[in-house]
Parts: C-alpha cells; sequence; structure tokens
C-alpha cells in the first residue's frame, strides 16, 4: 500500500518547544482529552484544553453509474440526522486506506475494489491534531452494512450534481463532506463541471 498521503507535515520544532507540558485528561476509544501547558516568545505561559486524535478518514463511494453513496447519520452530539459521506476513525496501526475501505463497507454497505486517495486536511487544528485522509472508492460490491451500536445510519444514493447542489442548498453541512466532495470534483472525478455563481 501506497504511503505518499502519510506524514507530509511533521509538527515544526517551533511548535514542539511551544509546549512545555501535557497531561492526558481523558483517554477515549479515539482520541485523548489532554491539558497542555504552552510557552511563548515573551516568557508568558498559558494552559489549555486540546484533543490528540488517531487520525480518521472519509470516503465518496462512487456507484458504476455515477452516483455518490450519501447516508443519512443520526448525530447525538449536534441533535439532528446529517447527510455525509462514510468516515471513521483508524484504529491503531491500521493504515487510511485499509480503513477507508472498511468504513466503506460498514457504513454504505459497499464493499470496493479500487481505493484511491484524493488528499487529507486538519478538520480543527485550532483545538485538535485529528487529520483526515479522504478517498474515493469504485468497482462496488453490495455487503449490507455492518454498523456499531450506536450507529443509525441510512444509504442515500445521489447523483453527482445532486450531492453539489445539498452543498449550495445547505442540506450538507458536515464540513468533512463537503470537503471530500469538492476535492472529488475539483479532480474532475465526479461528471461535473459547475459554473460559479
Amino acid at each position: 500500500m501506497s504511503r505518499e498521503y502519510r506524514n507530509k507535515s511533521e509538527p515544526s520544532a517551533a511548535r514542539k518547544r511551544a509546549v512545555v507540558d501535557e497531561s492526558i485528561l481523558l483517554r477515549d476509544r479515539a482520541y485523548d482529552v489532554a491539558q497542555v501547558t504552552l510557552q511563548f516568545r515573551d516568557g508568558s505561559s498559558r494552559t489549555r484544553g486540546i484533543i490528540r486524535h488517531r487520525g480518521a478518514v472519509i470516503v465518496l463511494p462512487l456507484l458504476d453509474d455515477g452516483r455518490i453513496v450519501l447516508i443519512r447519520n443520526h448525530r447525538w452530539v449536534v441533535g439532528r440526522t446529517l447527510v455525509e459521506l462514510p468516515a471513521g476513525g483508524l484504529e491503531v496501526g491500521e493504515e487510511p486506506i485499509v480503513a477507508a475501505a472498511r468504513e466503506c463497507a460498514e457504513e454504505s454497505g459497499f464493499r470496493p475494489q479500487s481505493v484511491e486517495h484524493l488528499g487529507d486536511f486538519y478538520t480543527s487544528p485550532g483545538f485538535s491534531d485529528e487529520r483526515m485522509y479522504a478517498f474515493v472508492a469504485r468497482e462496488l460490491s453490495p455487503v449490507g452494512q455492518h454498523l456499531e451500536i450506536d450507529e443509525s445510519i441510512e444509504v442515500c444514493p445521489v447523483s453527482a450534481g445532486e450531492a453539489l447542489d445539498m452543498i449550495d442548498r445547505g442540506h450538507i453541512v458536515d464540513a468533512k463532506t463537503i470537503v471530500a466532495l469538492l476535492l472529488a470534483e475539483r479532480r474532475g472525478l465526479l461528471g461535473t463541471r459547475r459554473n460559479p455563481s
């Protein structure tokens, strides 16, 4: 498996020097909540809470007819159901490309034969080091969903044009989904070229 998408930007020496103390307040399944003390150039310091994350993937499942497999995912944290692409956290030691294929099958019910890296990005770098790896999945075979006990997900295939229109109309408000759809569109993978309004 290619690792070209891994570790493109490591923390700078300046950033490492700025953190003078770090302690873990809470360990969760996918991340740790940490308290860090930062030392600034003027000698002052400040304590902040941050999220240390293993990383995550988002995958854009593309059916042979060009439709995108979106999901309706109930997000109890925000108290509503969001239209998203399948996504999930990396398991310990898991390569992002492997996680993308796994999450695609589990949440969309389609197992991909081909998974291609689209790009990666930090989701909320002001308080978290979570890095999200985006992929497009093709040559999909139906295998049925395999949801976790706390997941409530409905599969909704839509045309690429409809998915992009859902962003414009405010029906897709999940940032990682917006980023992945726009990365795929910019690469010409969706068969759509839209004129900006």
